[in-house]
This record gives structure tokens, C-alpha cells and sequence, in this order.
């Protein structure tokens, strides 16, 4: 018998992980790959061609056999539902959420960084002379202030960049880190002089520092 492990896209295809004809192997690999899968900022956020939203699965499955009973699973709306392969080539045996850690866009930085790398070289980092940093957000914009410096975090969407602004204030409670100060999304009476200080900090046009989404 053939199994195979794949990650989904969307309900589709995205990779094959593993192949093989030992149930036992195929079983020990698939809750190994999902006992590992932590990470700190979950991609939910796709923006190839536009951005929409996007869920990823790890799925066992086996090839088709007519004996075989159709995998259970919910609807958006929680109903429970049969799944399956109506081409009759795959059985579904384990189903489980896969997350991938997301990276953003940093002005400045030559490569994206991931959220835990946002937290080390920008949150924790030790500037001479600065004692109170402030964080918030704008659309899809996560803004670090730091006396007369400002980092700006491109996010994919408005969601993303509060669940990554959460992320942050999250770790630093945690961790008793008292000189951030965390003052939420940026007010409608402020947002005329932040978009001011993006533009002279960054030159980017008007359409760029008022858009919402990675994608127009």
C-alpha cells in the first residue's frame, strides 16, 4: 500500500513531504512533522497576485481502496462533513493545521526577518541614549518609534499587523520588559502627522503610505 504526506494550500496541493509503503514510518513522520510545527507568527496572509487569506494543512492520506471510510471533518460553520476524493485516487487518514512562520518587509533591512527576529534586532536592541520606545499601528504598517528614529513593518494586511503588534506586547509583558510603551492603533487625529514622518523617513508616494495591503 502507498501513503503519502502532503502540505495543502487552500484545499490544494502545495508539496508532497514524504512517500512511503510502511504504514508505521509514514505514521511516526506525519506526528513528528506535527509535534515539531510551532512557530511564533503563523502565515495566515498569502499576496501572490493579491492578497487574500490562506490556511495550510498537513494531510496522511493512502492510496484509494474501495473499503475505505470517508475522513471526517467540519464546515466553516462546524458541521461535520465526509471528505472524499471524488477521482478516487486518496484516502484521507490524519488531517491537521500547518503553520509556516511569516516574514515581513523592515525599511531598511536587506532581507525580510521573521517576528522573533523583529523582537532581537529591533525591540531588544540597546540604542545609546534611548530609554522609551513606542509601538503602533497604522493600516497594514507596524511603526517602532525610538527618539527621532523610526522602523516601519510591512505587513500584509491590517490583521497581520495587529496580531504582530499583540505578538510583541504579549512577549514583553512576559518577559518585564518596561520600557515599551504600546499605545494601539494610530488615531484619526494623528494619522496626518505619521503619515508625515513615513514619508520623510522612507520618500515613498502617497498611494504607497496610504495603501492597506502588501498589494493595490
Amino acid at each position: 500500500m502507498t501513503y503519502r504526506i502532503i502540505i495543502s494550500q487552500n484545499g490544494k496541493k502545495k508539496k508532497v513531504v514524504h512517500k512511503s509503503n510502511d504504514l508505521t514510518f509514514i505514521n511516526r513522520k506525519y506526528f513528528s512533522i506535527k509535534d515539531k510545527n510551532n512557530v511564533l507568527f503563523s502565515k495566515k496572509t498569502t499576496s501572490y497576485l493579491k492578497t487574500k487569506p490562506v490556511k495550510y494543512e498537513l494531510i496522511l492520506m493512502k492510496k484509494w481502496d474501495s473499503k475505505d471510510i470517508a475522513f471526517l471533518d467540519r464546515d466553516p460553520l462546524g458541521r461535520i462533513i465526509e471528505v472524499e476524493d471524488v477521482n478516487k485516487k486518496w484516502t484521507i487518514l490524519y488531517k491537521n493545521e500547518y503553520h509556516y512562520e511569516e516574514t515581513f518587509k523592515v525599511f531598511g533591512y536587506p532581507k525580510r526577518l521573521e517576528s522573533k527576529e523583529i523582537i532581537k534586532n529591533i525591540i531588544l536592541k540597546k540604542n545609546k541614549g534611548i530609554i522609551i520606545k513606542q509601538l503602533n499601528y497604522l493600516n497594514n504598517k507596524l511603526l517602532i518609534h525610538q527618539d527621532t528614529n523610526l522602523d516601519i513593518i510591512l505587513c500584509k494586511c491590517p490583521d497581520d499587523a495587529k496580531r504582530l503588534y499583540k505578538i510583541i506586547e504579549e512577549f514583553c509583558k512576559y518577559n518585564k520588559i518596561n520600557n515599551i510603551m504600546f499605545t494601539g492603533a494610530v488615531g484619526d487625529q494623528n494619522k496626518k502627522e505619521v503619515y508625515k514622518i513615513i514619508v520623510e523617513k522612507t520618500g515613498w508616494s502617497k498611494n504607497k503610505i496610504y495603501r492597506t495591503v502588501t498589494r493595490p
